[in-house]
């Protein structure tokens, strides 16, 4: 048989002047189905479509994509638990915090629950669930901006955008709908802000949280016109959010008092 590369005649696997493979494994020249006999180094039978032994070896470049994915995402985990690992318990002045977990769930590295006012090291990530990071990493933005560090926030608001986008679909309501939403204003991306409170709008309509997006959005885009139109829904809306005991509404209730006070001055109403 004759080498393809160097055009040796060859009895052998491979070439003995340049080592070129020239004839299929030994006891792959005939097929094991049907008998047939078989190319050099076919992979499927040409009578029956049999596969053979013979594989062409993958190039590195065929695993690349699997390994820079490996890599982003070992990256993505080890620059979420760097930034979460800074939380703390306490708010800074009226930023619409949430999602944090209370300290009775906090527990130290050995399992024991955490005291009070624990330092970064008694958070464990491990024992959270998808959302429960989403809402640690969104917390943890938010405490950033509200510091005002904007350049810190808006480098990892992706990253907890990201982290939503990683949560069972059922975890996804109308509070992680708002989350998103304020990481997209952090980002300064109005029109991903307003898509969100759409999202919102579109399970209740009147929902505060969606409202209070959409004024802010219309600020944004010095819309005066909607953004009143916003906070005059806001208001009406405001008794009887608050009576329903939405569980959203409680946890941002520092940031639609603050809401509502921006309202009824951007309105005029009482």
């Amino acid at each position: 048989m004759r080498c393809s590369k160097c055009g040796s005649e060859e009895n052998g696997k491979f070439c003995s002047k340049c080592g070129t493979e020239v004839r299929a494994k030994a006891g792959a020249g005939k097929c094991s189905k049907c008998g047939s006999g078989l190319e050099p180094r076919a992979m499927f039978c040409a009578e029956c479509g049999e596969p053979t032994e013979h594989r062409p070896a993958k190039g590195a470049a065929a695993y690349l994509p699997w390994v820079l994915s490996a890599m982003a995402l070992a990256a993505f985990a080890v620059a979420l638990t760097i930034f979460i690992q800074g939380q703390t318990a306490t708010r800074v002045g009226d930023m619409p915090l949430t999602g944090a977990l209370p300290e009775a769930e906090r527990v130290n590295p050995d399992g024991t629950p955490a005291a009070a006012g624990a330092g970064p090291g008694a958070v464990d990530l491990g024992s959270m669930s998808a959302r429960q990071a989403a809402d640690r990493l969104f917390d943890r933005v938010m405490r950033v901006d509200e510091a005002g560090d904007v350049a810190e926030a808006q480098q990892f608001a992706p990253m907890a955008i990201q982290a939503y986008g990683m949560a069972p679909p059922e975890d996804i309501d109308a509070d992680a709908h708002f989350h998103v939403a304020l990481l997209h204003l952090v980002l300064d991306d109005l029109d991903a802000a307003d898509r969100e409170a759409d999202l919102i709008l579109s399970l209740e309509n009147e929902h505060l949280l969606a409202l209070a997006i959409k004024a802010r959005v219309a600020e944004g885009r010095g819309d005066e016109a909607a953004r009143a139109d916003a906070y005059n829904r806001f208001l009406d809306a405001l008794s009887t959010g608050l009576a329903s005991g939405k569980p959203e509404y409680e946890m941002h209730d520092r940031m639609l008092e603050a809401e509502a006070v921006r309202a009824r001055e951007t309105t005029g109403r009482n």
